[in-house]
Parts: C-alpha cells; structure tokens; sequence
C-alpha cells in the first residue's frame, strides 16, 4: 500500500448518506478497497462518479464485519457468511447509493488490490482506493465483457493514463 496521502482530491466527498455506511464498516472494521468510478476521481478530478463501489475482502472474518456494520445501519438480511464468496455485486440503492463487491473469480485477490491501494480520504476518513494499474486492468476486463459500457470503460482508461505520470506506483 502506498503510505503517503497524495492526489488532486485530498479528500473525496460523495452522497451524503454514505458517510453513515463508510463510517459503519471502519467502525466494525471492514477491510474494503474504493474501486471503480469513485477510485477514478480520486486521480482524475474531471471524472464524476455516481455511486460508490466498494471492494469488500471475501473472508468469513470480513464478511461477519461487513454483515455486523450493515446491520447497525438497519439493513437486514444479510448473514455472518454473505460476503465470503467471490464475485458478489450486492446493491445497497435504497438509502445509500452504494455498491459492495467481492473480486471476481478471474480478477486478482483482494490482497493484490490492498497491497496496490493508496492511503485517501473520504468525508475526512482513512480509506483506501485502488491503485490506477489496478483500476486500469479493472476498466480492460469490463471493456472486453460489457459491449454496452464500453465506450465508458475504454475513456476511463484514457482518463487514467493521462493522469498516470503523476503517480508512481511503489
């Protein structure tokens, strides 16, 4: 993990209900990786994110963390083991604009992207956003699955080799 907080948005700021569900999972302790569109504005300013995807850790400890902090947000449903399996993509739209996800099964571990991640700030809390290779090699593989979203996919990549030169990953 890079240790330094560095990054033309020093503090990322987002939907306002999730302040409640970060503060939630670092409060119980979730280890979660800030991936996708979000990740992406961290380094590119110019890039908007619409909601929050969260890369969750797939273990039965983890997963008991991410199920503990849900419910103490009131949402119920989810088990001790809900989050212990690889490519989950769980929605949590309702009141917070928010995706939770565990790595897919083609996609490096958990462990790689945290290793990779840089030290940021969102609503003023210590988290981590996944490294602009990782979010890179993230954009190539949904660029190759998703015809629809390509386009996007394929100018985030843009995006972040543009802004590469001013971050060297460690």
């Amino acid at each position: 993990m890079v240790s330094a907080l560095r990054g033309p948005v020093h503090n990322l700021v987002h939907f306002g209900a999730n302040e409640e569900l970060v503060r939630a999972l670092l409060t119980t302790g979730v280890k979660f990786v800030i991936v996708r569109g979000l990740a992406i504005a961290w380094y590119c300013p110019e890039r908007q994110a619409d909601d929050m995807d969260l890369l969750v850790e797939p273990s039965a400890e983890n997963s008991a963390r991410v199920a503990a902090a849900l419910a103490s947000l009131r949402l119920h449903g989810f088990t001790a083991d809900s989050f212990a399996k690889v490519g989950l993509q769980v929605p949590l739209k309702g009141v917070y604009y928010a995706e939770l996800l565990t790595p897919a099964q083609d996609s490096p571990a958990f462990s790689e992207t945290e290793a990779k991640a840089v030290q940021a700030k969102l609503f003023n809390l210590p988290v981590l956003v996944a490294s602009i290779s990782t979010l890179i090699a993230m954009k190539k593989r949904a660029a190759q699955a998703e015809s629809a979203q390509r386009e996007k996919h394929l100018s985030d990549i843009g995006l972040l080799e543009r802004h590469s030169f001013q971050w060297e990953e460690k």
